[in-house]
């Protein structure tokens, strides 16, 4: 057995999502949500889908027992329309004012502009027609009037009056959505269409309504998508040249949501190097074999090149510079010692020059003839020989004791420490000399050609190595110089680019590899792909942009994604059916099937199935027939009007709130009996919600005003008529006299007699004539005593009904009707036309007032002796 429904609503909201619980609390202590609340709801729907927003959404807070409401929202009050323009027939301003509370009757003849009021409401309000075309609202069409079409609908919802401006086509109000109108174009919907529950009670409608929200916010999200993604992800696609399986195309093709910033650098990483690479492979692919053979006679040169300027960067620096001055100055310097103690030793020799650099040349020359041609094997200077005086190496003849001497002094000499020292210093300048670089690459003649052919590849390294040949010969030459003992001056700066020729030797062997490789079909798709995944990496390195943008549209797509999931509706529609089947579903027929015994259409074989909805629980009119016609086409109208009467109180009856209600021509088409039924049943209505009901027909608006008059409600009447110039007049006067009860009549006689004894004393003439009408007037309130007071109504003028029941009232006794006699006697004699002798006087006006009270003192008495008579006959009270 089911709980109760808000129970069974609170427990079904613990297993829903924050957001979703929070939006009940907020449906369940509101009429309608804002649209800050749509925007709190929808940030926390957002948040929830992994969105990071600018400002953190509202905490959620739960739905819980004290936020509901008991189902009732504050209902609103239909106080009037207003200042209508170019609407129908209606005269200009045209205004009709309702009763705040119960029931107001809008009486007026067929053109009297009653169906005027009543299309501005049921375009503004709830009604049930389906077709747009039948709410559409002509203005005069027999005259020129220009301007739109607008009336104010002013309502109250307990906090004073609200203005709503009305137009056709224009947005309904929330507010005018709990008024529900019923007229002719609807009755057929109610029959046809079957009868929609809108508003559901008991807290049901919250899980519909939740539906709505979860609609709403669905909008909102598919529109910011649309917006935010739309087909922006498709903007982000890279063409590549050709389609293949690389790297490049193969991260460009998986990158999705989960893809970091670390994966999109890495796979768009492209450097200098990689973009020389593209070119040697594109050199590679497209040389030939003349190309090759520059590019290895240029890696020769290159190697011999790094290892000369090696070379270079050794022997001519400032340092080394310095180390061969530093060897001629010692040089110099040994010598100059040497020659001085030569010039001390050999003072006395015939010839001048003894150890000098010209006697060291000849005495070399000769000791080198000795010991490699004269005397060989035999210590220079040989003296003596076979025995006997050597010869002279040079002049070739014997030498005499005293040239033995001179040769032995001579040799002493040159194995003298000072010149031993000379010797040696000057054979370091001379092995220094021999050792002075060539620069056979740095000075070759094809220099400035091979300068050109590192400059195609590296404009930076061909102008170091311009400037390292500069500075080298310069160099070369202060070597030289400063050997001879000589100082050129200044000298260039010494730079050796070794690294970057090293670097690029490297490349001249890839590139050699490559063209070597491009000659063979095996490697040279290798050179292939590898160029392929340079060039594709190098087209993802400059659209990286795109890769994140992509990246971060299919993260925000994926957000969207979850938070549409999170507003699906599905499971709330199928638990609001739910909830609908337990706790409504069986109400409704019930209510149905009672109103049906109301208007006693109980024989008529149909009922009422429930469709499932989204937002609303409908039910439809099942004709229980095996026939296929619409259930119009079967009954008669008479039976579809009282059908449609059925449904519509059954929509009104189990309406979340008590918002007012709007009837047209209710009893069109009914007979009498049913047109009594009808009028109760409104009546009865109009003790639990604001009525408004327009009718033409004056049996039934007495019938409507006899019914109220039952139930404790005094109806608000209201006339309405039209001349040639215009309808929806409203009559000052009120109801038409013939529409108006006992009581009515009586409070209109005594104020049309206010003013009667002013009258009487400015014009007797003039208050002769008013008075006899209002005797007339009393006369009729006569007619209408024995209709309505003595009779009880069991027999009513213009219906055919007789209420046999209420014959236990029914009581007349003498002196009553003696009172009534007389006083039925005289209003006669004074409103009939008296002969001109004037043998009846004209009553004064406080005799007339007399005879007003009269009636009312014999009122009082009928119903009195009324109610005793019923008291005495217990025997023919109903059965209950």
């Amino acid at each position: 057995m089911a709980g109760a429904p808000i129970d069974d609503v609170m427990e079904w909201s613990q297993t829903l999502s924050s957001w979703k619980q929070d939006a009940l609390r907020r449906l369940a202590i509101s009429n309608e949500l804002i649209d800050a609340d749509i925007d709190a709801l929808l940030a926390m729907v957002k948040s929830a889908a992994g969105f990071k927003l600018a400002a953190g959404p509202q905490p959620a807070i739960p739905f819980t027992k004290a936020h509901f409401g008991n189902g009732e929202h504050q209902p609103i009050v239909l106080t009037r329309i207003a200042n209508v323009e170019n609407v129908n027939r209606l005269v200009p301003k045209a205004s009709l004012a309702f009763c705040p509370k119960a029931l107001t009757i809008v009486y007026g003849r067929n053109g009297s502009g009653k169906s005027g009021f009543v299309r501005i409401l049921r375009t503004a309000c709830r009604t049930r027609v389906e077709n747009p075309v039948k709410l559409k609202v002509l203005a005069d069409v027999y005259g020129g009037t220009p301007g739109p079409q607008t009336a104010e609908i002013v309502v109250n919802a307990g906090d004073g009056e609200v203005v709503i401006p009305w137009s056709p086509g224009k947005a309904a109000s929330p507010q005018l959505m709990q008024v529900a109108v019923f007229d002719t174009a609807s009755a057929q919907l109610y029959v046809d269409g079957g009868n929609q529950i809108r508003f559901l009670p008991f807290g049901l409608a919250l899980p519909h309504r939740l539906n709505a929200i979860c609609i709403t916010l669905k909008e909102k999200l598919e529109a910011e998508r649309a917006v935010a993604v739309g087909n922006k992800v498709g903007l982000t696609s890279i063409v590549f040249a050709a389609q293949r399986n690389c790297k490049a195309q193969l991260f460009d093709k998986q990158l999705n949501k989960l893809t970091t910033d670390a994966q999109i650098e890495s796979a768009t990483s492209f450097s200098n190097a990689d973009e020389q690479r593209i070119e040697e492979l594109t050199a590679a692919l497209s040389a030939g074999a003349a190309a090759a053979a520059d590019v290895n006679a240029l890696s020769k040169w290159t190697d011999a090149l790094l290892l000369e300027s090696e070379a270079v960067g050794s022997a001519f620096t400032d340092d080394a510079l310095e180390k061969l001055r530093k060897l001629r100055s010692t040089a110099a310097a040994a010598r100059q010692a040497a020659t001085v103690a030569a010039g001390a030793l050999f003072t006395d020799e015939p010839l001048l020059g003894v150890g000098g650099d010209a006697w060291r040349s000849l005495w070399a020359a000769a000791r080198d003839y000795s010991v490699t041609e004269a005397y060989k094997e035999k210590t220079f200077p040989v003296l003596m020989a076979d025995g006997g005086a050597a010869a002279c190496v040079l002049c070739q003849q014997s030498l005499l004791p005293e040239g033995a001497a001179r040769m032995q002094r001579f040799q002493k000499y040159m194995d003298d420490i000072l010149d031993a020292a000379a010797r040696k210093a000057e054979q370091a300048v001379e092995d220094a000399l021999r050792g002075v670089h060539e620069l056979i690459c740095l000075r070759a003649s094809d220099f400035a050609d091979r300068i050109e052919q590192v400059r195609k590849r590296d404009e930076a390294l061909a102008d170091a190595l311009a400037n390292l040949r500069t500075s080298a010969v310069i160099r070369r030459e202060e070597a030289l110089a400063k050997q001879g003992g000589e100082e050129n001056g200044m000298v260039p700066p010494l730079v050796v680019p070794i690294d970057d020729l090293k670097v690029f030797a490297l490349r001249l062997k890839a590139e050699k590899d490559g063209l070597a490789q491009a000659g063979n079909s095996e490697e040279r798709a290798k050179l292939v792909a590898e160029k392929a995944e340079l060039e594709d990496r190098k087209l993802l390195a400059a659209n990286k942009l795109l890769l994140t943008t992509r990246r971060n549209l299919l993260v925000v797509d994926d957000g969207y994604t979850k938070a549409l999931a999170n507003v699906q509706t599905r499971g709330i529609t199928q638990r609001a059916n739910e909830l609908v089947d337990a706790h409504l579903t069986t109400a409704v027929v019930t209510r149905f099937d009672a109103e049906r015994a109301r208007f006693d259409i109980m024989h008529l074989n149909v009922g009422l199935a429930r469709k499932s909805g989204q937002t609303k629980a409908e039910f439809e009119v099942d004709p229980r027939t095996k026939l296929t016609k619409v259930t119009s086409e079967i009954l008669s109208e008479g039976e579809q009007r009282a059908l449609a009467l059925a449904g519509f109180l059954t929509e009104v009856a189990l309406t979340d709130g008590s918002g007012p209600i709007v009837i047209d021509d209710p009893v069109s088409s009914l007979d009498r009996d049913r047109s009594a039924k009808v009028a109760e049943r409104i009546a009865e209505e109009a003790s639990r919600r604001q009525v408004v009901v327009f009718t033409h027909d004056i049996v039934f608006f007495n019938e409507l005003s006899r019914a109220a008059d039952e139930v404790g409600i005094e109806p608000v009447t209201v006339a309405l008529f039209s001349d040639k110039s215009a309808a929806g007049k409203v009559d000052t006067a009120g109801m038409p006299w013939k529409g108006q009860n006992v009581a009515k009549r009586i409070s209109r006689l005594k104020n049309d007699a206010a003013p009667l004894p002013k009258l009487h004393a400015a014009s007797p003439a003039e208050y002769e004539y008013q008075v006899k009408n209002l005797y007339g007037r009393l006369r009729d309130t006569y007619e209408r005593v024995v209709e309505e007071v003595i009779f009880r109504d069991i027999v009513r003028r213009g219906t055919d009904v007789i209420q046999t029941q209420l014959l236990r009232y029914v009581r007349f006794p003498d002196a009553l009707a003696i009172r009534f006699h007389e006083g039925m006697t005289r209003a006669n004699t004074h409103s009939h036309d008296n002969p001109a002798a004037d043998t009846v006087a004209v009553p004064l006006p406080n005799e007339f007032t007399e005879h007003i009270s009269e009636l009312e003192a014999l009122i009082v008495d009928l119903k009195a002796e009324s109610e005793a008579a019923e008291a005495d006959r217990p025997q023919m009270k109903p059965k209950k």
